[in-house]
């Protein structure tokens, strides 16, 4: 959504981003204009910029950032907590194109004339912002009618703001009246008593995300706007078919749409209760109900597609077929994804632009794998490889590697750790090794013609020495993040000399 910023602002959110992602702590000037392919000028008065507009927004000067004295580097501190997302929110609330989406979703907005005073811009400006938004929602099917309101699939309109307002306003600044966010604070309550009678509390990002999603699904009803579409009972079965539990939220849904909205007709309550049960399971919310049983065989079917083909990936890129705890777990990791897709079918594909370099440098095979799955699924679906990964490489590569069992597919890395008396420091040595996700680390006290690493306080001939670690004492932040990446390169080069595979993007 960050089109909406000017192409100046948009320049200092990508810089801050690509900042705090950097290990160094001094960042040469000219990397950062290789990076991005900026004249010296350019970077400079962006650095300026992202400066004197982060004093503004925070009222404090950042503190992690700051030219050196002879402005060939950036200097940077250790602790870069900063949250790009409510940064670029600065900027988006002070866009047209961010104004009209609200005012149309809201449908507050009468004529170009009535939107610019009250928004103190002109009407030239408040035309083309809406051109802006016009080319987004086409992506989405959505159209604004002449008289500013939102029209095509509802269930998808709701789908491009729940995204919208969940990525950009978490729990900040909630985009409703004091009224909604108490109606919607009540029905968190009432559906987590059914989901789970004996669990009063909910993680916090369900409890926002399921916030929102009840927020704009009251407001639109109130608006009469309806849902229209089949998807929902391709996806559930009949509602008598559904367990008890599902049920008792169906029931719920009912009521409430019945209090806002008298004059709904059976048919339309029906659907809308149906949606906002599948709605809860598409956020991952209400596992507890068991979600996989209230599926139609063709739903369920879907899913187990899905889990057929990463199983021939898996097999074709590891050489080894899904367990059925693995099989298990990609089921229940991914039920909200498809299903998801199902009732969503188009994402915003400037959403995100995936940063492939720094997913292959964190977990090389799982980014090599999800690429090869989702470039099959596009191929398959008919649809735009680019828009595809956009949309759901983060989702599936995380996912991939939470799930995947690494000590099976995973070659195996034998570390020596042999550091005179510091027995403590071994020990907390091999407790973070074996703590790495995504490799298969065998640590060892003795060094045998197999070790592949070795980490010790004397510098050994036999071990090469871009594999040798000399830490007489507790390594710094950095000098574990360099002993990690030569763990994921040499991971990557056993990988590939055994299965014969080569990875597409390199991974240094």
């Amino acid at each position: 959504m960050e089109w909406m910023i000017e192409k100046k602002d948009r320049q200092k959110v990508e810089l801050l981003r690509y900042l705090v992602s950097r290990p160094e702590i001094k960042l040469p000037l000219k990397m950062v204009q290789e990076y991005f392919g900026w004249s010296k000028y350019m970077v400079l008065s962006t650095i300026r910029g992202l400066f004197d507009d982060m004093q503004e927004f925070y009222g404090e000067e950042p503190s992690f950032f700051k030219l050196s004295a002879d402005e060939k580097m950036i200097e940077l501190t250790q602790n870069r907590n900063v949250d790009s997302n409510v940064f670029a929110l600065q900027y988006m609330r002070q866009s047209i194109p961010w104004q009209l989406m609200r005012e149309t979703f809201n449908e507050t907005m009468h004529s170009y004339e009535d939107f610019a005073v009250r928004n103190l811009t002109t009407v030239s400006s408040a035309r083309n912002g809406k051109l802006q938004l016009d080319e987004f929602f086409e992506q989405h099917g959505i159209k604004i009618t002449q008289d500013y309101t939102l029209a095509g699939n509802e269930a998808e309109i709701r789908a491009v703001y729940f995204r919208l307002f969940v990525k950009y306003f978490a729990d900040r600044i909630f985009p409703f009246s004091d009224e909604e966010l108490a109606l919607s604070n009540q029905a968190i309550k009432a559906i987590i008593k059914i989901i789970s009678p004996d669990e009063t509390n909910i993680r916090q990002s369900k409890r926002i995300a399921l916030r929102f999603s009840t927020a704009i699904w009251l407001e639109r009803l109130q608006l009469g706007h309806f849902v229209e579409d089949d998807a929902i009972d391709d996806l559930l079965l009949p509602n008598e078919q559904l367990n008890e539990k599902s049920q008792r939220l169906i029931a719920y849904f009912e009521q409430q749409v019945k209090l806002r909205v008298p004059d709904i007709t059976n048919e339309q309550l029906h659907r809308e209760a149906r949606y906002a049960l599948i709605a809860l399971f598409s956020i991952d919310v209400g596992y507890e109900v068991g979600r996989y049983e209230n599926l139609t065989p063709s739903a369920a079917g879907m899913i187990e597609g899905f889990i057929r083909l990463v199983d021939r990936h898996y097999d074709s890129f590891f050489g080894y077929q899904l367990t059925v705890r693995e099989r298990d777990l990609l089921r229940e990791v991914f039920f909200g994804t498809l299903i998801g897709a199902v009732v969503s079918p188009t994402s915003d594909d400037r959403q995100m632009v995936v940063r492939f370099d720094a997913a292959y440098e964190q977990f090389p095979l799982m980014a090599d794998f999800t690429l090869n799955l989702i470039d099959d699924i596009a191929e398959r679906r008919h649809l735009d490889v680019t828009a595809a990964r956009n949309a759901y490489f983060e989702i599936l590569y995380v996912g991939f590697a939470s799930v995947f069992d690494m000590h099976r597919v995973f070659p195996k890395i034998k570390v020596a750790i042999d550091i005179n008396y510091q027995f403590g420091l071994e020990a907390i040595l091999t407790d973070m090794l074996l703590g790495l996700r995504a490799m298969n680390v065998e640590v060892s006290e003795f060094i045998d013609d197999d070790t592949d690493i070795l980490i010790s306080d004397i510098n050994h001939a036999q071990i090469p020495e871009e594999n040798t670690f000399i830490w007489p004492t507790m390594p710094t932040s950095l000098d574990f993040e360099q002993l990690r990446r030569r763990l994921s390169e040499m991971k990557v080069e056993k990988f590939e000399k055994e299965r014969g595979i080569k990875l597409r993007f390199p991974v240094n």
